[in-house]
């Protein structure tokens, strides 16, 4: 699979995110994929995804997201198969005007089919943890 294919998921996944397009975003990922973080892991589907996308959307509203945007990415091809990208986030709230808030996920990416897909999401931080801290969710 080309480089090309992996800039165009993340440039899509991008404007998806932006827009907390969560359904259109859950359409980047295999059937069954992982999701990870410091509190810890679990394996969802598309269909869970989307089900659980409307409680996604309001979390973010609550505290006050108004956009997204890949700061960087990295991409360390695995074997012919599988990549891993790392991408650092830049996303501004209500509350911190034009100030990015900048976080990395690395994404586990899978390219035997015609389409690369996350196979798995892993949050660098507990990002519900950094919004606390910085006042955008209650204690």
């Amino acid at each position: 699979m080309s480089r090309d294919q992996l800039d165009i998921l993340f440039k899509e996944y991008e404007t998806a995110f932006d827009k907390l397009d969560l359904k259109k975003i859950s359409g980047y990922c295999a059937d069954s994929f992982i999701t990870a973080g410091p509190k810890g892991s679990i394996t969802q589907n598309k269909k869970d995804c989307e089900k659980k996308a409307a409680q996604t959307n309001k979390f973010y509203k609550s505290v006050g997201r108004t956009s997204a945007r890949i700061i960087s990415k990295r991409v360390m091809p695995i074997c012919n198969d599988y990549s891993m990208v790392v991408v650092r986030w830049g996303i501004t709230f209500d509350k911190t005007g034009n100030k990015l808030i900048e976080f990395d996920r690395s994404y586990i990416i899978e390219e035997t089919g015609s389409e690369p897909k996350i196979i798995l999401l892993i949050s660098h931080v507990d990002e519900e943890a950094a919004m606390k801290k910085l006042g955008l969710q209650k204690q």
